[in-house]
């Protein structure tokens, strides 16, 4: 039977360890994990999820009410993993330099960290640098494939069928590609369609818009002139202030008596004296130098002062201020002015000819269309490229995992439209126009026949909630062999399936954690034994408190635990025995055993 000790070195990037302090019920737990598949089991209601919202919390997920454990003042939950020269950090970790240092490092280490406390305060950090809850959900997400207790159910929605064909065609760059172009073609249709609604009113204002706008250019304001002018203003109002206070700053460099440059002159001759007989007395003097040079600024800056304040015309500034006024008076402000200036050249140019900007936009348009359809039909092609394998390998899945005749097929329609009107978005192929949302020009759904001889029907018809986890578990072994997450996490993807069947989804799984790390919630005996690693989960509860106990179980503890799950807490030597025969089928089909 399977040991749970650790070995040193793993089969690829993976979550190596998770450590929690004071995260709801748990105190204090410290997990390491391995390559292959672990399994955490422990009674409904025994906190199990608790574990996984703690890893969730720490890469950056929004944490759901109060997390911190009652009467503690602050905790934290760490997820160090383990990466390989496969892994590929995201651009935009880098590019904030969180993880430069393991660039091209065939053994690193990524520390995710999330801390908080009972002022309300969350930090998080990646390899013990500070970073934003989104960054280490980013850096997160490319490490971990989570799948939630409810998440198969997503499978129902048709909306849901895209999003999973594209993560199995990999089909990233066409899809950038397209939506940019969409964006591009949605803002176009806008414009064309706010200039045809407008254009009887373009046409009617043409003469205010032309009185409105030669009003702003006579007077030809510029950007912070009003405030410039209020400020030379106001100097003129205290002018003769102003100069006294000039003068008299004069005064102390010009005085023949005592002038500040002649008291100076002798402090520098006395230091330099001094500077001859004591070397300490030189610094004294550079810093004289220095502020001998600042006074020299300050006369120069007040000299030059007093002749701008001379040459002020207030009559002209008081003119120009008034007409400012009158424009921010009837605007609002001065930036309203210049947005409304801007607004009045559009429409001037607009209404000198409304009818050549529709006929420059409509070509516009109608090229932005073709390029979009261009662009749709690439992503389309790649999509199209990987329905056959998919439907092929999912339903060899299905089979391994007890559907015993599956005929699955990935339908992808492309919608045709008649001459779109309003503000449609469609795109051009081939002189057609097609139906086109920023995800593209297909609608796919998926259709499953589990029987002989059944029509093909959606997937609400035709599958039970345990046959929708098969699918979405198949899915997920198909997404995963191409996708570069290194971990996956499965919270109950064994609902609804139990005895026979359970040991072939669970055969499933194992298998997939050949090639990527795969921790699972589970109930059931049959998924639980064919694990590499187990983990339980136990609740205790007392007068004063509650609190949950995580730790992984050796071969001994392993056979008790797999026996509850068979029996309940009354645990009989047929629940034993069977738990022995489940581990030890699972050594024999690895090899372990003959």
């Amino acid at each position: 039977m399977n040991s749970h000790i650790l070995s040193q070195t793993p089969k690829y990037s993976m979550l190596s360890s998770l450590s929690i302090r004071n995260f709801i019920l748990i105190e204090s737990a410290d997990l390491e994990f391995n390559s292959g598949f672990t399994v955490i089991t422990g009674e409904t209601g025994a906190g199990k999820s608790i574990v996984i919202d703690a890893l969730l919390c720490a890469l950056g997920e929004r944490a759901q009410g109060d997390i911190l454990k009652k009467g503690t003042e602050k905790g934290y939950v760490e997820a160090i993993f383990t990466i390989d020269d496969d892994f590929s950090v995201p651009a935009e970790v880098l590019s904030e330099g969180y993880c430069e240092t393991i660039q091209h490092n065939q053994s690193a280490t990524i520390i995710i960290r999330r801390e908080f406390s009972s002022k309300g305060i969350n930090r998080s950090f990646i390899n013990d640098s500070p970073a934003t809850a989104s960054m280490a959900r980013l850096l997160g997400e490319s490490l971990i494939d989570f799948h939630g207790q409810h998440d198969h159910q997503s499978l129902l929605k048709v909306e849901s069928h895209l999003t999973l064909l594209d993560d199995v065609a990999q089909v990233e760059k066409e899809k950038n590609a397209y939506v940019h172009q969409w964006q591009e073609c949605k803002s176009l249709s806008n414009q064309y369609h706010d200039i045809l609604s407008r254009k009887e009113d373009i046409i009617k204002n043409k003469e205010q818009v032309l009185y409105s706008l030669n009003e702003i250019i006579q007077i030809d304001p510029k950007i912070d002139e009003l405030e410039n002018l209020e400020i030379e203003f106001s100097k003129i109002k205290h002018s003769v202030y102003i100069q006294e206070h000039l003068q008299q700053i004069l005064n102390v460099y010009s005085d023949e008596q005592s002038s500040l440059l002649s008291m100076i002159g002798k402090l520098k001759t006395s230091l330099n004296e001094l500077a001859s007989i004591d070397p300490d007395y030189h610094a004294l003097l550079n810093e004289l130098s220095s502020a001998h040079a600042s006074l020299d600024e300050i006369l120069r800056f007040v000299q030059s002062k007093g002749s701008d304040e001379l040459s002020i015309n207030p009559d002209i500034i008081q003119e120009r201020m008034a007409k400012l006024l009158w424009l921010k008076k009837k605007y609002g402000s001065m930036e309203r002015v210049f947005e409304v200036w801007d607004q009045l050249k559009q429409e001037a140019m607009l209404s000198e000819d409304i009818d050549g900007e529709i006929s420059k936009l409509t070509q516009l348009l109608h090229e932005s269309r073709l390029l979009l359809g261009k662009k749709g039909i690439a992503l389309s092609k790649k999509r199209q490229l990987a329905i056959p394998k998919t439907e092929k390998q999912l339903e060899q899945s299905l089979i391994s995992m007890g559907i015993t005749s599956p005929s699955f097929t990935i339908q992808s329609i492309q919608h045709s439209v008649e001459k779109a009107t309003g503000s449609d978005m469609y795109a051009i192929v081939d002189g057609n126009e097609f139906s086109a949302n920023n995800s593209g020009l297909d609608n796919i759904e998926f259709l499953i026949s589990l029987n002989p001889g059944e029509e093909l029907k959606p997937l609400i018809k035709a599958a039970s909630g345990g046959e929708i986890s098969r699918i979405m578990l198949a899915l997920k072994s198909i997404i995963n062999q191409r996708a570069g997450i290194p971990s996956m996490v499965f919270d109950e993807i064994d609902t609804g399936i139990s005895g026979k069947i359970a040991r072939k989804v669970g055969n499933v799984m194992h298998t997939l954690s050949n090639r990527k790390q795969l921790i699972a919630i589970s109930h059931s005996p049959q998924i639980a034994s064919l694990a590499d690693h187990h983990i339980v989960v136990k609740k205790t509860v007392s007068a004063t408190s509650t609190t949950v106990e995580v730790k992984h179980i050796n071969d001994a503890e392993r056979i008790r635990e797999i026996a509850t799950l068979l029996s309940g807490e009354n645990i009989t030597e047929t629940s034993m025995h069977t738990a022995k025969e489940l581990l030890e089928a699972n050594d024999i089909h690895q090899g372990k055993v003959s």
